[in-house]
């Protein structure tokens, strides 16, 4: 019987050795796991804000009532790639050479339409386009003069405040390229 006790505490000992070297790894996989974890979220948090959502500030009052000077807006860059740019849905567009500057303005015409001003209202197709976003009459009809005819993947875009905004009417700014549409604006995060 005194043969089998040594063998058994011989085994005790590899079991414990056995266990020491477990805690050792259990340690290290725990300490890689946490920076696996990290490097994950890092590339799933720039993921999201270079190919997904972003936020951008609204500066100045083109918008108003809709959007105020320093509120800050979501835009969903990804919707355009899974639905089409619809009329008055409120746009990211891209005008400078700027990759941090976008103009937020709503869309009023879409690729095809023809767009004009008659008494201060705005008329796409020959009808009285909604109103219900335009802050007042237009006064200043740009190049909306006479009727002006859009191409294809062309947007005509205006300002809520048509008084107090930089948008298709003017020839320095014109049609907006479907590509130069980079997101729709989807929640409101910080009103002024």
């Amino acid at each position: 019987m005194k043969i089998k006790h040594a063998e058994s505490k011989d085994f005790s000992l590899k079991k414990g050795k056995t266990k020491k070297i477990k805690t050792n790894k259990t340690t290290f996989r725990k300490i890689m796991d946490f920076f696996i974890f990290i490097f994950t979220a890092a590339v799933l948090g720039y993921g999201l804000v270079t190919f997904v959502v972003q936020t951008v500030d609204v500066i100045g009052p083109s918008m108003e009532p809709s959007y105020h000077d320093g509120d800050v807006v979501v835009i969903n860059k990804l919707i355009y790639l899974f639905s089409d740019v619809k009329r008055n849905d409120v746009v990211a567009v891209k005008r400078m050479e700027n990759d941090d500057y976008f103009d937020i303005k709503r869309v009023v015409a879409l690729p095809g339409d023809e767009v004009s001003v008659a008494s201060g209202k705005l008329l796409v197709n020959g009808k009285l386009a909604s109103d219900e976003y335009l802050n007042g009459d237009i006064l200043n009809k740009g190049i909306l003069s006479s009727p002006v005819k859009l191409g294809k993947d062309e947007y005509f875009v205006l300002g809520d405040n048509t008084s107090s905004s930089e948008d298709s009417r003017y020839q320095s700014y014109g049609m907006v390229q479907k590509t130069d549409i980079r997101g729709k604006v989807v929640y409101v995060l910080k009103e002024k």
